[in-house]
Formats: C-alpha cells, structure tokens, sequence
C-alpha cells in the first residue's frame, strides 16, 4: 500500500487464541488509511497461518528468524513503518470501531502532542467484561509527573506520531517495560494524552505476565525505576525499592517506619528535582502530595499515628501552601 497515513505495529507470539479476534477489529475499522504490519516471532503455534488467511491488501507479514522478543520485533515493525502516524498493538487485544479515526483526527488537530491513548475496557480470556477498567484522565501537563510513578498508557491504546518516536526505538533489554520507557521519552519532549473514551478491549488471561507472574513483575518495576531516579541522581538500593513499591501497590501500610521512609523518598524526589529541573516542580508537587495522602490512608491501621504523621509533614504543611 502507497503512502498511508497511519502504520500499525502488530508483534505476534503463539496466540492462536485471539489472533483472529484481533486482525478483525484492525481491519474493520471506519478509518482506512493504514497499513497493518504483522512481525510473527517465530510462533509454534497456528498464529501465523491465521494472519496469512486474511485477505487484505493492507496487510504486510514479516517473520522473525528465530523467537527474538516482544522489544525486537516492535522495532523490526516499527523500521518497516512508512505512516505519518504509527500504532503499536499487542496480538490479544481488541480496537473498538472508531479507535484510529478519532486519534488520527486530534493528532492532525493538536500539532504539538505526540502521542495519544485512550481509555480501556479490561475483558478476561473468553472475552467477557471484567469491572476493571484503565480510566485516567490526568491533563497532559500532570502525566510526566504521574509517570514517575507508573505507566499511564496502555500500549494497543496509543497511536503516535512518528518523528516523536525516540532513536532507536524500543529499548530490547526492557522487555516487560519496553512500552513505558518509550512513553516516557517521548513525553520528555512532547505533551501527551488519554482521549476520555473507552477505545479498546484490554484482555487479561494467564499467558499475560503482568498478571500471572509476581516475580517478573517485580523485577520489571525494579528496572523502570532504576531508569527512572537515575535521572534524579537518586541511588536505588533495597530500601528505596520498598518505599516505590509501598507507594506504588495499594496494599495496607502497617508498619509506621515504612512510611516515614516514604515520606523520606517523596522529600528527596522533590528536592532532586528542584535542583535537576526534569519535571514541572508544580505537576510534580501534586502528584507527590497526591500519593503522600494515599500512602498516609493506608497506613490507617495505626489511625491517630498516620494522621499525626500526615499533619505534621513538610510534605503536608508545606506542600499544601504551594499548590
């Protein structure tokens, strides 16, 4: 296909399943002018025989040699890309009819974003609605500060516009986080947004990851993080490690010395970058007194200690006043 607008990034590994669920919500959509790029990672499975049954002139397949990763083949789609726009999306995942219509539209009407995502409905294995749902709405000024603390965007979400995609592309030794450590790239030097509008199905089921396996998770957190408070010049060792994630998990605080570290934590975040300028001081102050709160209300077990502790914070006291 000649010069299409918008290029969509496809990686597909061994997910028979739902492959074909997703190649039809890709090509049924209402707008049309895109390529879709399927990079099979060397599947064992029936995958890739399903992609080769559709029938569809936008459609291109590469195949991977041998299994190489999820960051590899993104980057061996993203070097075949020709659109003014490109799309990332996971192979289980579903695109609501109007998906790329809408954000093509407000990338061409908002010069200065780029990138856009949207929120998600969360379906389990056989499609089903679960309640979860991914519905964060920050203005894009608050969402490099929010990423400090975790990923705003899901990665089928997000349609992006090609020269904000970093050098490079996807970094290949962040293959859990590969999608987070671009979002904050490009959020360095670009505004960034959810449309306020359920444009995808995010399925959950048990070869997903970040759902299945507690370790990985954490050592993928562990990996971001250290990316991330590198940049503050901030040292990563055991402790700080259990005050991110503290802060992070919503999980009860029942010890009070771990929220005085938290407390610690915040503190040093905030000083580190009124030296270091990374983030707007403002955006990054409500976030810091936005999870302060949240971590003094789930230290609620010690009930008078927490608010004690809560009241009597320069993060309280002289947060407050600032904002």
């Amino acid at each position: 296909m000649d010069n299409p607008e918008l290029s969509i990034v496809l990686p597909v590994f061994d997910r028979e399943r739902y492959i074909g669920e997703t190649l039809k919500s890709l090509i049924n959509q209402t707008y049309r002018d895109f390529e879709l790029i399927i990079v099979d990672d060397a599947s064992t499975d029936a995958s890739l025989q399903i992609a080769r049954s559709f029938d569809d002139p936008r459609i291109r397949i590469i195949t991977n040699d041998r299994n190489r990763g999820i960051a590899f083949s993104r980057n061996r789609g993203l070097q075949e890309a020709s659109g003014r726009f490109v799309a990332p999306f996971d192979s289980d995942d579903i695109a609501l009819p109007d998906k790329f219509r809408k954000q093509t539209d407000f990338l061409k009407q908002y010069p200065e974003f780029g990138m856009v995502g949207s929120w998600a409905r969360m379906i389990d294995e056989n499609g089903r609605l679960l309640r979860r749902n991914w519905k964060l709405n920050a203005k894009p000024e608050r969402i490099p500060a929010i990423m400090l603390f975790r990923n705003y965007f899901v990665q089928s979400s997000v349609v992006i516009r090609s020269e904000a995609i970093p050098a490079g592309g996807y970094v290949e030794n962040f293959d859990l986080g590969e999608d987070y450590r671009m979002w904050i790239e490009i959020a360095e030097k670009y505004k960034t947004y959810n449309l306020p509008e359920y444009l995808i199905l995010y399925r959950l089921h048990t070869q997903n990851i970040m759902k299945s396996d507690a370790w990985k998770v954490m050592k993928y957190d562990q990996q971001i993080f250290q990316y991330l408070f590198r940049r503050l010049e901030i040292k990563t060792d055991d402790q700080v490690f259990s005050a991110l994630f503290n802060i992070k998990n919503s999980e009860m605080i029942r010890d009070m010395n771990q929220l005085s570290e938290i407390e610690k934590l915040l503190m040093m975040i905030l000083q580190q970058n009124a030296k270091l300028k990374l983030y707007d001081q403002r955006q990054l102050s409500k976030e810091v007194f936005n999870r302060w709160m949240k971590c003094c209300y789930k230290s609620r077990t010690h009930f008078w200690a927490s608010i004690n502790k809560f009241l009597s914070s320069p993060l309280t006291v002289d947060l407050y006043k600032s904002l």
